[in-house]
């Protein structure tokens, strides 16, 4: 997804900080270098991989980790398969408006709309016919939902080195397909989208307002989970996301939670297949008392942190 959401899909519900310590301090005894778990009892190599969706070109080399999984694997699992790109984004630029007749006016408070039409005013974006991809505005971003107005207008200053085609999950698709390794998803694509077109009026509104108001302090806050990702600190990476989780809880459950628990067959399945397999997916899906690695070791999975 665009650079902001991708950074994103870290809003979820209201657990606590001392539970996901406790978790992340605890589903390895090793001493962490980065975030890549290593089954130890799946019938062949099998890793979790946490991902950067958006980095910059200075983030490489990734740590050693990250290489090794992608040395071992035959396969590689991703959030969506990486080869349907261009469907999803058409679907995507479709999924961020509303149905012609209808706007963001009757979707958010009068305030937003307010703080909106003051932004948007000079630029001359509302009420004129603007083209999103292949997909055109009647009336231009009025139209766009909140979410995708805060994708598409509301840049975080100082971001111009980060983009999501320096994200690990992009990295890991290049160097697979040059290796002819296979590429599969955990979502299809209707599935993907429907993750951010599904959110209810005040889950949508909340992300818009939190990137409005926290705007300048993004760059700060990027840098200490890039930092702690880096590093391999789950227990540092969980405490940060918990701004996003309580302050939008609804979202954080539809961006994080429930996707984690539909995934978990289907990532069994692969864990199970006798192939080398990398499950490939943003590290907050691996984290906490929901996350992927605390769902699997219920399952029987047993993990060492690389």
């Amino acid at each position: 997804m665009k650079m902001f959401l991708l950074k994103r899909y870290h809003i979820g519900c209201c657990l606590t900080i001392i539970a996901g310590c406790v978790f992340a301090c605890t589903a390895s005894t090793n001493a962490a270098t980065c975030c890549v778990w290593r089954v130890t009892n799946a019938p062949a190599p099998c890793y979790l991989v946490g991902t950067m969706h958006a980095l910059s070109g200075n983030d490489y080399r990734l740590p050693e980790g990250y290489y090794q999984a992608l040395r071992d694997s035959k396969r590689l699992v991703f959030e969506m398969n990486p080869d349907l790109g261009s469907e999803f984004q058409k679907k995507f630029n479709r999924a961020a408006a509303y149905p012609k007749g209808d706007d963001i006016r009757r979707h958010v408070h009068p305030k937003t709309w307010q703080i909106l039409e003051v932004s948007f005013k000079n630029a001359s974006l509302f009420g004129r016919r603007m083209k999103i991809g292949d997909y055109y505005l009647e009336y231009g971003a009025q139209q766009l939902r909140p979410w995708a107005i805060a994708a598409i207008f509301y840049h975080v200053p100082g971001y111009s080195d980060i983009h999501n085609r320096y994200g690990v999950d992009n990295y890991f698709a290049r160097e697979a397909r040059h290796s002819g390794k296979e590429l599969a998803g955990l979502e299809t694509v209707d599935e993907h989208v429907e993750v951010l077109q599904g959110m209810n009026d005040v889950e949508s509104e909340i992300i818009l307002l939190e990137t409005i108001v926290y705007r300048d302090k993004k760059r700060d806050e990027f840098n200490q989970t890039r930092a702690a990702w880096r590093r391999g600190d789950a227990a540092n990476l969980w405490a940060i996301h918990q701004h996003y989780r309580n302050l939008n809880p609804g979202a954080d459950v539809r961006l994080l939670d429930l996707r984690t628990v539909k995934w978990v067959p289907k990532i069994r399945a692969e864990l199970n297949s006798g192939k080398p397999t990398s499950i490939v997916v943003g590290t907050n899906h691996m984290l906490g008392p929901s996350g992927l690695v605390a769902l699997l070791q219920r399952n029987g999975y047993k993990f060492e942190q690389l």
